[in-house]
């Protein structure tokens, strides 16, 4: 039985990315860590760093498959999660979404089990 859920964007989950441009080839150049932009070989910024949302949705609707013989508390792995979850943040600024995580099903919804300390900070 297809669950419907409404898919609701996240403006938390983000990446960024810059365009550098050699002047003299053209070849272009896209880096997602500031720290690429100081070792830039004599390319020139074409476009600065600017946020986007990597995870964009042509439907605004989507579904998880429910097996017919699931039973109320009885866990499952999601892989593909519906939820626009953060769940990983990078000292840069980039906040990435939860891929999947355990869920219990309660009879009528999954009950998302995300790490209750939070969404996993990275540094680099």
């Amino acid at each position: 039985m297809p669950l419907v859920k409404l898919v609701v964007p996240n403006p938390s989950i983000k990446s960024k990315f810059a365009v550098l441009q050699n002047p003299i080839t053209g070849e272009i150049e896209l880096i997602h860590d500031f720290r690429a932009e100081s070792s830039n070989k004599g390319l020139i910024t074409v476009i600065d760093f600017t946020d986007y949302n990597p995870h964009h949705n042509q439907s605004p609707y989507a579904a998880y498959l429910v097996p017919k013989n699931l039973k109320a508390g009885e866990d499952v792995w999601l892989d593909d999660l519906i939820e626009n979850i953060v769940g990983a943040q990078w000292n840069q600024g980039d906040c990435f979404r939860l891929p999947s995580c355990k869920a219990t099903w309660d009879g009528n919804d999954f009950i998302l089990q995300v790490p209750k300390d939070g969404p996993a900070i990275m540094v680099g």
